[in-house]
């Protein structure tokens, strides 16, 4: 799961972090640049998940299925 860092005092968030150490060093520079180092109240994380293939929409699922076909019979079709 992906995770950002979110400031409510300063209505900021973070990029995604991909790893409990980037998202430690994203909460350290914006308390030191923001807060001059100390920890705001409405600082908090926020958990983004991770999107999975029912969560596509059925048209993007059967066009990219159809795209895929069109490639494939144009490989076959030159080799």
């Amino acid at each position: 799961m992906f995770r950002r860092y979110r400031c409510d005092d300063c209505a900021g968030t973070s990029g995604l972090c991909f790893t409990d150490g980037s998202l430690l060093r994203e909460a350290r520079r914006h308390r030191i640049l923001a807060h001059d180092g100390l920890i705001p109240d409405g600082e908090r994380v926020i958990d983004v998940p991770i999107a999975k293939l029912v969560d596509v929409p059925r048209g993007q699922v059967i066009a990219t299925a159809m795209l895929f076909l069109v490639l494939v019979v144009a490989v076959a079709v030159r080799g």
